[in-house]
């Protein structure tokens, strides 16, 4: 969470408190955005009339969503009054901000002459959710009565476009005011928190006071958001959490080819939650809970646990092979988060040689002073380091080599990119030569088909992974994948052979034949 500065001695004070209040809001909001993905789940979104009253009860048992909005397969249906804002914004959006899951996107909207948003969750298979939040009201009572009269609060993308705001009575533009910003790390939203230096003068005289005005308001922030239905019955976390405990979620594992010499040479390691019909749970939908309730390593730890119990006899016969493991940058922040993985390595028997960490660049590295003493632990142990989502966030190439990254991915929306827009693959081609040049391999993932493919082999691409070579698998089926690959390489290598006996008139013996 980035914090401006700010000159009051109260800062200090005010920051510590107002930063536990946002991180309140991120959770509440990702909550939010978890509805959509609860209706996309579950499987209304055909616009039947089940669907129509399940996006009806959505709605109603929340305060601030005042309407959804699903489209799919040309279809379009909503619940509630305010379907055409919502049909406007979805043949038209404007100024939308994508969220550090890119699937969701944020856009200011106006509900008459309230400022309000749009939270818009396009999901793998192009089905569409949105969300009209009336955000302009949840900031009403965000001030106690002490600061309410003469303070003002505002809410924000981080392009500036306003989507909640609440000014007193006796607010005055350009007055004698401090102003306390906060940025959320998880959402593009920033907090503008707005005080006349006047109450902040004898608020400091009595430290107690000051301390307990915000505190209260933190506390009335959190209450706003439990009692209009922006966080979800405890019992959706309670079933993640046992998911988690009971070893419910699983590793997959997405297999990565070498363009070169096209051997496999890892997997990426990815959870996987499957219901008791035999579906799955979209990682989109959980892995966002997971993080919001501080369970990340939890399930890095998991992650790792399963694939050295399930993937043993591959890893002892195959030393090349890589398995690639993702973790946020808000973990590289934290001193214990690099101790804490190397024991589980330690513990599970995993040579950490064989171990990737693939760090996404979609959110910013908050201090990257502790990130690089982390990952510098990581790497003398003999953990690479790998930038995932390259080219789409925060940190520039020069970030990124001074972390000290032995691997850049480069995210799927510029693969798609590649034979629609001319501009994309002279970007792919700087990230491959500034990548090459300080060092580092570079992955391409999210390829479907074979032109794409073709394309990144002309632009130097080092490695691929999609759908197209291979989706993700269960540990039996990622073996036998790596199984069926040797089978092809041999065959192949037998072609090579009987060729060259055909042009040479001699025989060439196989390695290791006598």
């Amino acid at each position: 969470m980035r914090i401006a500065r700010s000159r009051s001695p109260s800062t200090g004070r005010a920051r510590r408190i107002w930063r536990a209040s946002l991180s309140r809001a991120e959770i509440a909001t990702e909550y939010a955005a978890k509805r959509l993905g609860e209706i996309y789940e579950e499987g209304f979104t055909d616009c039947s009339r089940e669907s129509i009253e399940m996006l009806n009860h959505a709605v109603y048992s929340s305060g601030p969503i005042k309407d959804i909005l699903i489209a799919k397969d040309g279809r379009i249906c909503s619940a509630a009054q305010d379907r055409d804002t919502l049909a406007q914004n979805y043949r038209d959006p404007v100024d939308g901000v994508a969220a550090r899951n890119s699937g969701i996107v944020l856009n200011p909207l106006h509900m008459g002459d309230k400022a309000a948003m749009a939270v818009t969750w396009t999901f793998d298979d192009g089905t569409l959710a949105m969300a009209l939040v009336n955000t302009d009201a949840m900031v009403f009572d965000a001030l106690p009565q002490a600061l309410r009269e003469t303070g003002a609060v505002r809410l924000s993308l981080t392009n500036g476009r306003t989507v909640g705001a609440f000014e007193g009575p006796q607010w005055q533009i350009g007055g004698d005011t401090e102003k306390f910003q906060f940025r959320s790390e998880r959402y593009p939203l920033v907090v503008r928190v707005h005080i006349p230096n006047v109450l902040l003068n004898k608020l400091n005289m009595d430290t107690s006071g000051a301390t307990k005005l915000v505190t209260v308001t933190a506390s009335l922030l959190l209450a706003f958001f439990v009692a209009r239905g922006l966080v979800p019955p405890d019992n959706a976390s309670r079933r993640l959490r046992n998911a988690l405990t009971h070893g419910e979620i699983v590793p997959h594992f997405q297999p990565v080819y070498d363009l070169r010499s096209g051997e496999m040479n890892g997997f990426e390691v990815l959870a996987r939650w499957p219901r008791p019909d035999g579906s799955w749970v979209s990682p989109t939908a959980f892995v966002p809970l997971i993080e919001a309730n501080g369970w990340a390593e939890d399930l890095l730890d998991t992650m790792v646990q399963k694939t050295a119990q399930e993937m043993q006899d591959i890893l002892e016969v195959a030393p090349k092979l890589r398995f690639a493991f993702n973790a946020s940058p808000a973990q590289f922040t934290n001193a214990e988060f690099c101790r804490r993985f190397l024991r589980t390595l330690q513990k599970v028997g995993l040579d950490p040689h064989r171990v990737i960490l693939e760090i996404t660049e979609r959110e910013e590295i908050s201090d990257p002073e502790t990130a690089r003493r982390c990952i510098d632990k990581l790497r003398a142990a003999g953990v690479a380091i790998a930038i995932d989502d390259a080219g789409t966030g925060h940190n520039g190439l020069a970030t990124i080599r001074t972390l000290g990254a032995a691997i850049l991915k480069i995210d799927k929306f510029f693969v798609d990119g590649i034979e629609r827009d001319p501009r994309t693959a002279t970007l792919i081609r700087m990230l491959v030569n500034v990548a090459h040049e300080y060092g580092m391999r570079v992955v391409a993932e999210g390829v479907e088909h074979n032109d794409q493919l073709g394309a990144l082999t002309e632009l130097g691409v080092d490695s691929v992974q999609g759908f197209f070579l291979c989706r993700p698998l269960d540990a039996t089926g990622a073996k036998q994948e790596y199984a069926r690959h040797l089978a092809v390489l041999l065959r192949d290598h037998v072609a090579t052979v009987e060729k060259t006996d055909e042009a040479e008139g001699e025989p060439v013996p196989l390695a290791g034949s006598a």
